[in-house]
Parts: structure tokens; sequence; C-alpha cells
């Protein structure tokens, strides 16, 4: 598996979380794993993805770091 983490303002999370899945779909990825963890006003996302290509390309679009 290859992981990615983005890390957003709880304010934030909404929003992102719907360009997030918006570029999923419009590129017909899939993560295997999407989840986020909540720290004070700090939101990180987690994905996990079965083809590194994708996750790169997703670290990419979202200023997002390879874990």
């Amino acid at each position: 598996m290859f992981s990615v983490e983005v890390c957003c303002g709880a304010e934030e999370l909404a929003s992102t979380m719907l360009k997030m899945r918006e570029w999923l779909d419009s590129r017909r990825f899939e993560p295997d794993v999407f989840r986020h963890t909540v720290d004070g006003t700090k939101v990180t996302i987690h994905l996990q993805f079965k083809i590194e290509d994708e996750a790169i390309a997703f670290a990419e679009a979202f200023s997002g770091q390879r874990v």
C-alpha cells in the first residue's frame, strides 16, 4: 500500500474532502483507506492506494506527503 497524508484546518475539512472526492472521482482513483484524525484545529487526512502512481498524483495535487 502507498500512503498519503494531507493536513488542513478543521474549518476547511468539509470543503477539502469534497475537493478530494471530486478529484478522485474524475480520475477514477479508488483509495483503499480514507480516514481523518482531528487534533485541536488541525485535521490529518490519511489515504492508502494500491497503485503508487495514484498516491503520487494525489500527494502532488493536494500538497500531501507520502508516508
